[in-house]
């Protein structure tokens, strides 16, 4: 009877990948106390609801907190080598976020970014994303729009982050970890109640180390400090506080030259100007001082100031009927220097942001729904400076001397179940943004210039899901999205505006969810077609005092293959597989058609995650060996294909050896990352001495020893 329920169960699932395609999910951690030794079930917000995520018709790869310790993710940043067809890559004190070969390529303050990054459910600027990830309760990210519930921004989809709130238990808990490159990493958790339906949490995380270049740069000396305060003595009504303060300050990492081979004194698109790429001095006949107008590159010095706060208040004013408030403050004053090759740079960016947001959601037997009213005002202000006012090459690279964006939207979703097994879902968000900007041109002269405009928009969902077996799910999905138009930093003239087009999503997504061998294999796949006009394009030249923005279409469609398996408890497996094609297919602006038809910025074509782990039991605990690595097809960094700017084919692998005791109480370990030292670029542009491009670079080597404990 076994073998049938599972050769049936296997049928339904193929015969539902035919009709359909797939969705893509992911767990990061292995339930503890699996009784049946099978997959776990997973709970995401992703519609902002809690459900199983094997039941989310959408794509949501998810990771717990406690996953995330273990694989040493620390930030954003390394939250890439675990979620498939991602790119989260350091640009100074920003990190770009790209998913599906869409995101944000530059941080100017008239950028902002086209994927939406939420802490709390509250939305953060492109400059928070660098702030520590610890003390989690889990992430989820979700690529592909998000326009129905999560509004602008959310163009090439939603990043989202939940701390771990207070609960009523006395719990101190925390992270120790030391390596190379003097590395001291440091996690305190202590959770009071402090009463009656009355707790609190801290936090503290504190990370020190040395720079990863030659000169000193790319170093980290950050705190971070975190407060949580939960009421729930009331019973209907919950209500959570929160605040968190970090400080960085580290040198940020210079950018070293690509594309020049010194050897051969020609170009050669995967070279380095040194034998390790993070050198970034400069010797021999590159020393000379033609070749260095600003002198040698210094490990240089950054300010980075961020509060925010938020809240959630649930009232449970009927039954199956909740009232949600999540209020929401951002503030951030950062600035740093550093160099692009042999030239220096300076770029301030300053942020007031103020959210709020109010839904109603209900639930019974047939119908989930929720509808609610968001509402926003951002103030920035900050520019960038190349060179030095004393020497020569120096110019404004961009001068927003002041931006506010204000907005209003309405939306909301619901399910219907028309029968157990198949069910519909219907959303709409109708929005209004308005922007205001003056600023210094970084254009010949530098003339003034002055940005305002208002923008509405509508954007819809509607999905279809069926239930083919218990353990199988396919969908369909179609659902636009947008983002608010901006500007270039250049006055308009009567025959040349200088306003860009607000960016707009069409998107298919077809998916399976499916499980099966006695709940012990996981294979998800998901296809999709995403049609975006408008979209936001800009190539960076270093040597340029302007580069312009371009409204251009696109077009990406691909397929991705997800699995899971754990044969036995201590064993599990799991790899994904995914397919990007990314495409510019005409611009706006006329004179482009030779950059037609070329990749997406940082759109790899192939991208293949892979992880392994066993557990060895012991007396008292068990030590956990664990392999993963990740492999991307060659990019270029721009839309224009730069030489310099491509990245080769690359494998990257990480390693940990684990010690868990059975009391749960503590961990301790060794691990290792980019265990072949592979220099991979981040944000990268154009020119350079001798150029013909600069790139950050992701991290080399690193290995540690980590403890964990929890009492």
């Amino acid at each position: 009877m076994r073998n049938a329920r599972k050769f049936q169960l296997i049928g339904a699932s193929v015969a539902a990948l035919v009709l359909g395609g797939a969705a893509q999910a992911q767990d990061a951690q292995q339930a503890e106390g699996a009784a049946s030794g099978g997959l776990e079930e997973i709970v995401v917000t992703a519609q902002k609801r809690s459900e199983n995520l094997q039941k989310t018709p959408a794509a949501v790869t998810a990771f717990t907190g406690n996953s995330l310790v273990q694989s040493g993710t620390t930030d954003l940043r390394a939250v890439q080598n675990i979620v498939p067809a991602a790119r989260f890559q350091q640009e100074g004190a920003t990190t770009q976020v790209i998913l599906r070969g869409v995101g944000s390529n530059l941080d100017f303050g008239n950028v902002e970014p086209t994927v939406a990054f939420n802490v709390n459910g509250i939305f953060t600027p492109r400059e928070g994303t660098s702030q520590p990830l610890f003390d989690l309760d889990r992430i989820e990210v979700l690529p592909g729009p998000q326009g129905t519930l999560y509004g602008r921004n959310a163009l090439g989809g939603t990043i989202n982050i939940s701390f771990k709130r207070p609960t009523h238990d006395l719990e101190t808990s925390g992270v120790l970890e030391g390596g190379n490159y003097d590395l001291m990493h440091a996690t305190v958790v202590q959770n009071v109640p402090l009463g009656e339906g009355v707790a609190a949490r801290a936090a503290i995380d504190f990370t020190k180390r040395d720079g990863y270049m030659e000169s000193g740069a790319y170093s980290k000396d950050d705190i971070a400090a975190r407060l949580g305060l939960l009421f729930d003595r009331t019973e209907g009504f919950t209500a959570y506080l929160w605040g968190q303060y970090t400080k960085r300050d580290g040198s940020p990492s210079n950018l070293v030259n690509k594309g020049f081979d010194p050897n051969t004194g020609q170009f050669s698109e995967n070279a380095f100007l040194r034998g390790d790429p993070w050198d970034d001095l400069r010797v021999g006949a590159f020393a000379a001082p033609g070749a260095l107008p600003f002198g040698q590159p210094i490990k240089e010095k950054q300010k980075y100031n961020l509060y925010n706060f938020g809240a959630q208040f649930d009232l449970e004013v009927a039954d199956g009927l909740t009232l949600t408030y999540v209020p929401g403050y951002f503030r951030l004053d950062s600035n740093s220097s550093y160099w692009l090759g042999v030239i220096p740079d300076f770029k301030e960016d300053n942020y007031r942001l103020i959210t709020q947001e109010l839904r109603l959601s209900g639930k019974s037997d047939r119908f989930d729904w929720l509808a609610g009213i968001y509402a926003y005002t951002q103030k920035t202000y900050g520019y960038s400076f190349v060179g030095k006012a004393a020497g020569p090459f120096g110019f404004i690279a961009s001068g927003v001397l002041h931006h506010r964006v204000k907005g209003i939207a309405a939306f909301g979703q619901g399910t219907y179940k028309i029968s157990d097994m198949f069910r519909v879902t219907v959303g709409g968000r109708a929005s209004y943004d308005k922007r205001k900007a003056n600023g210094i041109s970084p254009d010949v002269g530098n003339p003034l210039y002055d940005f305002e405009k208002s923008f509405k928009r509508f954007d819809y969902k509607v999905g279809v899901e069926y239930d083919v077996a218990p353990t199988a799910m396919v969908y369909l999905t179609y659902q636009t999205a947008y983002q608010p138009g901006t500007f270039n930093e250049v006055p308009s003239t009567p025959l040349k505006s200088n306003l860009i087009s607000s960016p707009k999503l069409s998107s298919f997504t077809g998916g399976l969810k499916t499980r099966f061998l006695d709940n012990t294999l996981q294979i998800n796949v998901e296809g999709f077609y995403y049609k975006y006009n408008d979209l936001l394009l800009q190539a960076y030249d270093a040597s340029k005092p302007y580069n312009e923005i371009f409204n251009a279409r696109a077009e990406t469609y691909g397929v991705q293959i997800d699995t899971v398996f754990q044969p036995t408890p201590d064993d599990r497996f799991s790899a994904s597989l995914g397919y990007l094609h990314a495409r510019t297919k005409s611009y706006k602006v006329p004179g482009l058609t030779a950059f037609e038809n070329l990749s997406l910025p940082y759109a790899a074509d192939w991208t293949i995650n892979v992880a392994y782990h066993h557990d060895f039991h012991l007396s008292n605990g068990y030590i956990r060996p664990a392999v993963d690595a990740r492999y991307e097809s060659s990019y270029f960094a721009d839309f224009v294909h730069t030489p310099g700017t491509r990245q080769k084919p690359t494998w990257r692998e990480n390693a940990s050896l684990t010690y868990f005791a059975d009391s749960n109480k503590w961990s301790a370990g060794l691990w290792i990352k980019n265990i072949t030292n592979k220099a991979v670029i981040a944000a990268t542009a154009a020119a350079g001495i001798p150029g013909p491009a600069t790139a950050y670079l992701e991290e080399p080597r690193t290995y540690g020893a980590r403890v964990t404990f929890n009492f």
